[in-house]
This record gives structure tokens, sequence and C-alpha cells, in this order.
């Protein structure tokens, strides 16, 4: 048997972002797919459920109540949000919504590939 890259499901309304998230996880050995938005982000999860779910959380079809349909969905799946809108309320919300961690944007790419590994040896 051999090592299965995870899989990694990149949500993000803004293509730059979306490209410099996917060059990054990329070069870490993650195989990845890609949505534009929250509805994209389902369906592109009843095709093949992710290892992992790194979302922007401002975006068409987002928000704290869409992580709350994300973490029913997918109940094992870790969800890592990430939002420029960001406040201790919105922390607090999209935590309890599911979310199983949370970056402010700019994000620090170095803290989000350690969280990244970090949860998925956890989840595996």
């Amino acid at each position: 048997m051999g090592w299965k890259r995870p899989t990694v499901l990149v949500v993000e309304d803004d293509q730059e972002m979306r490209n410099l998230l996917f060059d990054e996880l990329w070069n870490e050995g993650y195989q990845l797919r890609e949505a534009r938005d929250g509805d994209e982000a389902f369906l592109a999860m009843l095709q093949s459920m992710p290892d992992m779910v790194i979302t922007d959380l401002r975006m068409p079809a987002g928000g704290v109540e869409y992580v709350n349909r994300l973490r029913m969905f997918a109940p094992n799946c870790p969800i890592v949000v990430m939002t420029a809108f960001g406040d201790e309320k919105a922390k607090a919300d999209v935590l309890q919504a599911g979310a199983t961690a949370y970056f402010n944007k700019p994000v620090h790419l170095s803290e989000l590939k350690s969280c990244v590994k970090e949860l998925l040896s956890a989840a595996h």
C-alpha cells in the first residue's frame, strides 16, 4: 500500500488568492481541488469528499451558515476558515459553527501550511 496524498479543497472567490494557495499547497504535496464559492464547494464535496477544506468566509454562498452546513455535511473533515473581515465575534461564530481553525487575512502562509499539516496528520 502506498501513501495517498491528502486532498484539499480550496474555496476562494478571489482568483489570485486561490492561485497563491494552490501553488503553496501543491509544493507541500497535496492533491488540490478548487471552488469559487459555497455552492461550488458543496458540488465538489458531493463528487468526492476531500480530506480538508480551506475556505474563505465572505464570498458568494459563504458566511457562518455556510460553515455550519459544511460541518453537517462533512462531520469529520477539518475546515480551515480565512477572512479579511474578521473580528473576535466572527471568529467565535465561525468556530461555534464548526470550523476547525480560523485565520485572518492576510494569512501568513507558513502558519496556514503548518496548521494544514498538523490537522491532516491528526486526521490520518
